[in-house]
């Protein structure tokens, strides 16, 4: 009897840990940029600075980009749009 409680207290413990209350979410953001390249890393900055400001920890690796377009108007100054997706894990 007493090993079933002291499995039991365990389990309630682990369940009320930090790590078991962590959370894996997807953020998702767009950004401009003169060309592909510069598109990209705006919106992957964006995300990870979104990340950080709530304490978690960006995958870096799982970054995606998931839809971009460049605009035929030869007068926007940014004409390459990016949206993208990241992984992030909050505590």
């Amino acid at each position: 009897m007493r090993k079933l409680h002291a499995v039991i207290f365990t389990g309630c413990l682990l369940g009320l840990s930090p790590l078991a209350s962590a959370e894996t979410v997807y953020l998702t953001n767009s950004a401009d940029g003169a060309n592909r390249d510069a598109g990209i890393a705006a919106v992957k900055q964006k995300l990870q600075d979104a990340c950080t400001e709530r304490q978690g920890t960006p995958d870096v690796d799982s970054f995606e980009v998931v839809f971009e377009k460049t605009s035929e108007n030869p007068d926007v100054p940014k004409p390459y749009y990016v949206d993208g997706k990241l992984k992030c894990e909050l505590p």
